[in-house]
C-alpha cells in the first residue's frame, strides 16, 4: 500500500478523543459499557459483568448462525478466536467473569469478535474497532503507531480492523455507531479502549 492510499483509508489522528478502560481484563466489555452508557442505551447500574454474561448468553443462542464475511459459524469463529477444542469448553470459562481474580483462568476469558457481535445484535448498534497504525515513508511500508498516555502522535492513523454491522442478524436501521480501538503490545498482550469522535 503507498502513502496516498494509506491516508485515504485511514482517519488522522485527531478525529478521536482515547478513553481509558480497565486494565484487569474486562477492557472490551467496559469500553463498549462505557459507550452504551454515554448513549443512553442501558440502565445506569449496568456492569461490565453483567454485558459479558450477555453477550454468552447470546453466542450460546445463536451458535449455529452463519456469518458471511467470515464464512463461519459462530460458534466456529468462537473456538477460532478464543482457541478452543470444543464449545462447551468456552461455556465453561466464560460463564466466569472475565476480571474475577478468585480463578487462574482470568487470561482466557478476554472478549473479542464473537462477543462484539454478540453485544452489536442486542443492542442494535454498529460496533467499529480500530487500530493505530502509521506509515514510514523512508521504507514505505505502514507500521504500528504510537500512542502515550491516550495521546497519539501526529503520524498516528486509525485504520477500521472490523465493522459488525454485517453481523446483524436482523436488517434494522443502525442509529448508532460505537467506536473502540484495539492495542496489541509486544508481549503479546492486548487492550481496548473507547473512542469518541471530535467533531
Amino acid at each position: 500500500m503507498d502513502y496516498e492510499t494509506f491516508i485515504n483509508s485511514t482517519l488522522s489522528h485527531d478525529y478521536f478523543k482515547i478513553l481509558d478502560t480497565n486494565n484487569n481484563g474486562s477492557c472490551c466489555y467496559d469500553s463498549i459499557l462505557k459507550l452504551l452508557k454515554r448513549n443512553n442505551l442501558v440502565l445506569p447500574n449496568m456492569n461490565t459483568k453483567i454485558l459479558q454474561c450477555k453477550a454468552v448468553n447470546w453466542i450460546i443462542e445463536h451458535k449455529y448462525i452463519y456469518l458471511y464475511e467470515y464464512d463461519l459459524t459462530l460458534e466456529d469463529l468462537v473456538l477460532y478466536t478464543h482457541n478452543f477444542d470444543t464449545f462447551q469448553e468456552y461455556i465453561k470459562y466464560y460463564k466466569v467473569y472475565c476480571a474475577d481474580k478468585n480463578t487462574i483462568s482470568n487470561s482466557l476469558r478476554w472478549g473479542g469478535t464473537p462477543e462484539l457481535i454478540a453485544l452489536s445484535n442486542i443492542y442494535n448498534v454498529n460496533i467499529n474497532v480500530y487500530t493505530g497504525k502509521s506509515f514510514n515513508k523512508k521504507f514505505n511500508k505502514i507500521i504500528k503507531g504510537v500512542i502515550i498516555s491516550n495521546k497519539p502522535r501526529k503520524d498516528l492513523r486509525y485504520k477500521l480492523l472490523l465493522s459488525t454491522k454485517n453481523s446483524l442478524l436482523f436488517l434494522t436501521t443502525l442509529d448508532t455507531t460505537l467506536n473502540i480501538l484495539y492495542i496489541k503490545y509486544k508481549n503479546n498482550s492486548s487492550h481496548f479502549k473507547c473512542l469518541l469522535e471530535t467533531s
